[in-house]
């Protein structure tokens, strides 16, 4: 019973059953693997009972003794609440150093990868069918009160839920969602390459021919989603991911709407407002013209390596989006043609 509670992870009321058996090797093994799968959920004290546990019978049983007190003092310096990031540390779920790879649902944790405005990216495995996946985490634990959570952790699952929905080779696949204690989680499609953040330097900008390219199989990729009723509502250089085979895929679907209520709740703008709509700055309801708008900027950006609206705080920026005409990109780069010109045009109206 206490096997089968332990493979439901319901690693509490496995232990509980577990502790009623008499002790001898195959047991030992038995709780050793416990242990580690406390730790695999950064339950480091549990953990560290467990090894407790054990080493009351044989304290000469592999390495327990050892697990045991680097985990002790592990929590003895770190924050364990009803969450199990730790103590607010840079490093995330890999913030201790363990041998044994943190979990999220089904998921090893391999490697951080990043931080979002949110929570931290995670290079993952699905260890039943060996894929590599990019982990994206969301800590609700902070700033909000219990009901706001709840709140946010069903929109977090709509969205996500509707992103999984989309299947389109210039977006981003999400394979699962799912939540432990305070964290909750998005697997996603690894993508190897880089965004378009570095492609919008003047000194860095790709060719016009190729930019028109990627920036149509963009729009293919949202015309897509719109006709399925979902709208991206950040789409930026850095939400754009340029892969080593040459295709581009828009990444953060149903992502923007659960940042945006953070934003809300917390009153901290997060993020660069250089390509919101002006529905988005005034609070309106958006739909699928937002996000052609936001394109706007993004290929006004990458063939000038400049934007059309600037400001040095956001009510100026709010003022240029919604009443100022954007300049000419001819004056950044006279080689753009009147066709793309038009396109430009079109899209910032």
């Amino acid at each position: 019973l206490g096997i089968s509670f332990q493979s439901q992870g319901m690693l509490d009321m496995a232990f509980d059953k577990l502790r009623r058996v008499p002790v001898d090797n195959e047991m030992k093994d038995i709780l050793y693997n416990l242990a580690l799968d406390y730790e695999r959920k950064r339950q480091f004290n549990k953990a560290a009972a467990v090894y407790e546990y054990i080493e009351t019978h044989d304290s000469k049983f592999k390495d327990v003794h050892e697990k045991k007190t680097k985990l002790i003092q592990a929590s003895e310096t770190m924050v364990f609440g009803s969450g199990f990031l730790g103590g607010g540390t840079d490093d995330g779920l890999l913030a201790i150093g363990t041998d044994t790879k943190p979990t999220l649902g089904r998921y090893e944790i391999v490697k951080q990868l990043g931080k979002g405005a949110m929570g931290i990216v995670y290079l993952g495995k699905d260890p039943r069918i060996n894929r590599t996946t990019a982990i994206k985490t969301f800590r609700f634990g902070d700033d909000f009160k219990p009901e706001e959570i709840d709140k946010l952790k069903e929109t977090f699952f709509r969205e996500a839920e509707s992103a999984g929905t989309l299947s389109h080779p210039n977006i981003v696949t999400i394979y699962d969602a799912g939540e432990e204690q305070d964290l909750a989680y998005i697997a996603m499609e690894y993508l190897e390459g880089e965004d378009f953040e570095k492609y919008t330097q003047k000194d860095n900008l790709l060719p016009m021919r190729k930019v028109i390219d990627y920036v149509a199989d963009i729009a293919d990729g949202l015309d897509y989603a719109h006709r399925q009723g979902i709208v991206h509502r950040d789409i930026k250089p850095a939400n754009i991911m340029l892969l080593n085979s040459g295709v581009v895929k828009i990444t953060d679907f149903g992502i923007a709407r659960i940042t945006a209520t953070s934003q809300t709740q917390t009153g901290i703008v997060k993020g660069t407002p250089f390509y919101m709509s002006p529905e988005q700055f005034s609070g309106e309801k958006v739909d699928g013209r937002s996000d052609i708008f936001s394109l706007g900027p993004m290929l006004y950006q990458l063939l000038t390596g400049s934007l059309p609206f600037k400001g040095d705080s956001p009510s100026v920026l709010m003022h240029q989006i919604m009443n100022v005409v954007h300049p000419d990109p001819r004056q950044f780069n006279p080689k753009i043609v009147k066709p793309v010109v038009l396109v430009i045009n079109k899209a910032l109206v």
